[in-house]
């Protein structure tokens, strides 16, 4: 379980890669892998968003600072958008309940702290209250310019109503799906 949120699921990469329903994830992946030459974790100025440019507005990078906070360094504008305006240097706790910081947090630390790549597939209410939009989420690690792994290269893809300030509210249980840095080898890309 992924804490009382969710089941969750180890994968091998393959079966990682196979779950992605929207296409731009993989580039992301795949230019994340090609970064992953003589390091398990790429640094984060390795890079390029040029090589995923069609995923710009769905991505997002967010930062482990020393006192324990997570602050967003960048957001798409798909991102910005349903989350009320995301810049950077916002802290989570700003953005999220503190159930959903919770449930966010052991998917940060699992991939900053145990090396795991997450894919997150679910719903989430809308702030009407009365829709719904299916989330399809990829979590990465990235090492800092300290060298520390404390930066996850994210994206998130949301089916959801077109309609000005319509954000996420809640989110309900997630689908967690995980792969092991140890079960890559250097130098794989798919």
């Amino acid at each position: 379980m992924d804490g009382i949120w969710a089941p969750r699921v180890e994968l091998g990469l393959d079966r990682f890669l196979s779950g992605f329903a929207d296409s731009r994830f993989k580039k992301i992946i795949r230019h994340w892998l090609a970064l992953r030459q003589e390091d398990a974790v790429p640094h984060r100025g390795a890079v390029d968003p040029v090589q995923f440019k069609d995923s710009l507005d769905m991505v997002w990078l967010l930062e482990r600072h020393e006192d324990g906070h997570y602050r967003y360094r960048l957001a798409g504008q798909a991102i910005a958008d349903i989350h009320g305006g995301i810049r950077r240097g916002t802290d989570t706790e700003s953005l999220f309940t503190p159930q959903a910081i919770d449930m966010f947090r052991s998917r940060w630390e699992a991939v900053l702290d145990h090396g795991q790549l997450i894919r997150a597939e679910g719903v989430v209410m809308l702030s009407d209250g009365r829709q719904v939009s299916r989330v399809e989420r990829l979590m990465l690690p990235l090492r800092s310019d300290n060298g520390k792994v404390s930066v996850i290269l994210g994206a998130t893809s949301y089916e959801r109503p077109r309609l000005p300030r319509l954000t996420t509210t809640d989110f309900p249980p997630t689908d967690i799906q995980r792969c092991s840095l140890t079960d890559i080898p250097l130098g794989a890309c798919r």
